[in-house]
C-alpha cells in the first residue's frame, strides 16, 4: 500500500494550506484505522511526530508522559486522519515475544481431519508486513528482555520468527514503531507508577523521544466544552483549574503531595457524568460525578484533600453530600 492521497493540515486545526500524504479511504485495511474522535491537535506535537512518522531515518518513536495525557490517542489520532491502518498493543509486565509474533494453533483439516499446526501473526508481524503503525503502549511495563528482543524491528530490520521455522519477515517501508509509556525507561523512584521497570539502555538507544505533557489550561477548557457542549464554560474553567492543582500536589508542588492524580480522561469524564446528573436534578452533581469519576478510589485522607481544592474553587457552587 503506497501514499496515494493529499490530507489538508486544517483536519488538524493549523491555518495553513499545507497537505500531507495518506491514504485514499476505503482501501482494504480501513478496519485497521482507528475511528476519528475529539482531541485536541497541539502544533508542537503534531509537527515533530508527523516529521518523525514521514522520515524516521532507521529510528522508532517513544511518547513520555503522564497519565492520560494523550499520547497514544495522538498516534492514533493522526494516523486516523491519514487513513493510516494502526495496531494499539498494551504491553505488560510478563509479556513475552511470541504475544507480538505470532504463534503456532492448532487447525482440523476440514476434509481429512487430521489435526496440524498453522502459523498465526501476531499484531508485531502483522503491521510489519503491512505497513501499519505498531504502538506499544505501557511500553516501560516490559521485562527488558523483551524489549532486548525488539532491537533489530525497532531500527528498522527484519523479524526472525524463530517459531515459523525462522521466517524472516522484512519491514514494510510504511511500518512504524512506536512506544508509549510513563517514565523514560530509566524506572520510576516515585512509586506513583507502579509495574513499571528500567529499561536497556540499549533499547532506549533506538527512539526519538517526544515529551506529551497534559494540555494547557485553555486548550483543556476548550476540549472539554467541545465534547460537552451542554457544560457551562465557568464551570469547565473551574474543573480545569481543579485538575491542574490535584496535578501539582500529585507532582509535589505547594508542599503536599497525593499519590492519584486528574488525567484528561478522568476530567471528561467527571464533566459527561456531572452533565447527567445535572440533568436529571440531583442536590449535588459536582461532587457525585467527582466521587464516581475519581475519588471512589482514594482513600480517605485523599479524598478529603481533594474535596478540599473543590471546594475552595468552586465555592458557593460546590453542594455537599448529605
Amino acid at each position: 500500500m503506497q501514499f496515494n492521497a493529499k490530507v489538508e493540515m486544517k483536519e488538524f486545526g493549523f491555518n495553513t494550506n499545507a497537505q500531507a500524504p495518506g491514504f485514499a479511504e476505503g482501501h482494504q485495511w480501513m478496519h485497521h484505522v482507528a475511528p476519528k474522535k475529539k482531541y485536541f491537535f497541539r502544533e508542537m506535537l503534531v509537527k515533530p511526530f508527523m516529521s518523525w512518522l514521514y522520515a524516521p531515518f532507521g529510528d522508532s518513536c517513544m511518547l513520555l508522559g503522564p497519565t492520560g495525557s494523550g499520547k497514544s490517542s495522538l498516534v492514533e489520532q493522526v494516523t486516523a486522519h491519514l487513513n493510516w491502518p494502526c495496531i494499539t498493543v498494551s504491553a505488560h509486565s510478563r509479556m513475552e515475544m511470541p504475544e507480538l509474533t505470532g504463534y503456532n494453533l492448532p487447525v482440523t483439516d476440514p476434509v481429512s481431519g487430521d489435526l496440524n499446526t498453522k502459523f498465526v501473526d501476531g499484531p508485531l508481524t502483522q503491521a510489519m508486513r503491512n505497513g501499519f503503525v505498531f504502538v506499544l503502549d505501557e511500553y516501560d511495563t516490559l521485562d527488558p528482555a523483551v524489549t532486548v528482543g525488539l532491537h533489530a524491528v525497532m531500527e528498522g530490520r527484519p523479524l526472525v520468527i524463530a517459531e515459523n521455522n525462522g521466517e524472516v519477515v522484512k519491514p514494510h517501508a510504511n511500518f512504524r514503531f512506536v512506544a508509549c509509556g510513563n517514565t523514560a525507561g530509566q524506572g520510576d523512584a516515585s512509586g506513583v507508577h507502579a509495574g513499571t521497570m528500567q529499561q536497556n539502555l540499549a533499547s532506549l538507544d533506538r527512539f526519538r523521544v517526544f515529551e506529551v505533557p497534559y494540555l494547557e489550561a485553555d486548550n483543556e477548557v476548550a476540549t472539554l466544552i467541545s465534547a460537552l457542549p451542554m457544560l457551562p464554560e465557568e464551570m469547565a474553567k473551574n474543573m480545569v483549574k481543579v485538575a491542574n492543582s490535584i496535578r501539582n500536589q500529585h507532582q509535589g508542588l505547594g508542599g503536599n503531595y497525593l499519590s492519584v492524580t486528574m488525567s484528561t480522561r478522568t476530567l471528561l469524564r467527571w464533566g459527561r457524568i456531572s452533565c447527567g446528573y445535572t440533568h436529571q436534578g440531583a442536590a449535588n452533581p459536582l461532587q457525585l460525578s467527582l466521587d464516581e469519576s475519581l475519588l471512589n478510589r482514594c482513600d480517605l485522607v485523599q479524598k478529603t484533600a481533594i474535596r478540599k481544592i473543590a471546594q475552595s474553587v468552586f465555592g458557593g457552587d460546590w453542594k455537599v453530600a448529605a
